[in-house]
């Protein structure tokens, strides 16, 4: 049996570590000042590559926009770029972002929020894949007392359906953990386990551990730094 092209998109979003999640939609930006963060450091992998890693984060007024980049030991370079704006009055939203490989060839998503009566937030939109294929998804997002959970769908081009659940929570000072899974119509599943440690002086650690559908792993670890360093509690 062929693997759905909608699931080879989202695994290898996940798998590249470029995946934006879904969830995210319900940390919708408020209309406060704009204020940028950076990151910068560098990451060691299991498979014995390294690189650097760099990305500005800028919040405010409604809109949460990020740039980074990730290069590898031999200077290839991967850039991500993503823009998140949320209208408070209206309870509505858009998404886009975009990746682009060392060689050039690039993948999006477009995708707009709405906040329902319950308070959940729904989502829905298309993605364009590497070799310019498209697929639909939809998803709703739901707060919980640490974090927001996400269930949805992606269905591909010949019309066969993933399943994608996530889950963010923060466990701790500075702590938090993020996991997103994929599952195709053939029941192999893609997943994407982050941990995270950001300190009160702006550096921290981030492992990032990848499963993919044969059941092997791949993991990640990132040292970096923040500037400016966060606020405290």
């Amino acid at each position: 049996m062929k693997t759905d092209p909608s699931f080879k998109l989202v695994a290898a979003l996940i798998l590249t570590g470029v995946f934006l999640a879904l969830f995210d939609s319900v940390h919708a930006a408020e209309p406060k000042a704009k204020r940028t963060h950076t990151r910068s450091g560098t990451y060691q992998d299991s498979n014995g590559k390294s690189g650097t890693i760099n990305s500005t984060v800028t919040r405010g007024a409604g809109e949460t926009v990020r740039n980074g980049t990730l290069t590898n030991q031999e200077g290839q370079t991967v850039t991500h770029a993503s823009d998140r704006k949320w209208d408070k009055a209206t309870g509505t939203g858009t998404v886009s972002s975009s990746t682009t490989l060392p060689d050039g060839d690039t993948m999006g998503r477009q995708g707009t929020l709405a906040k329902n009566a319950d308070g959940s937030i729904s989502g829905q939109g298309t993605f364009t894949g590497y070799a310019g294929k498209t697929s639909t998804y939809a998803n709703t997002t739901v707060k919980t007392a640490n974090g927001a959970t996400t269930a949805g769908t992606i269905t591909g081009p010949n019309g066969q359906v993933s399943t994608v659940n996530s889950s963010a929570a923060k466990t701790g000072l500075g702590a938090s953990t993020r996991d997103t899974s994929v599952t195709g119509p053939n029941g192999k599943t893609a997943e994407k386990e982050i941990a995270t440690q950001v300190n009160p002086d702006g550096t921290g650690t981030r492992v990032i551990q990848v499963t993919k559908p044969d059941g092997t792993t791949e993991t990640r670890t990132e040292t970096f730094t923040i500037t400016p360093a966060p606020k405290g509690p």
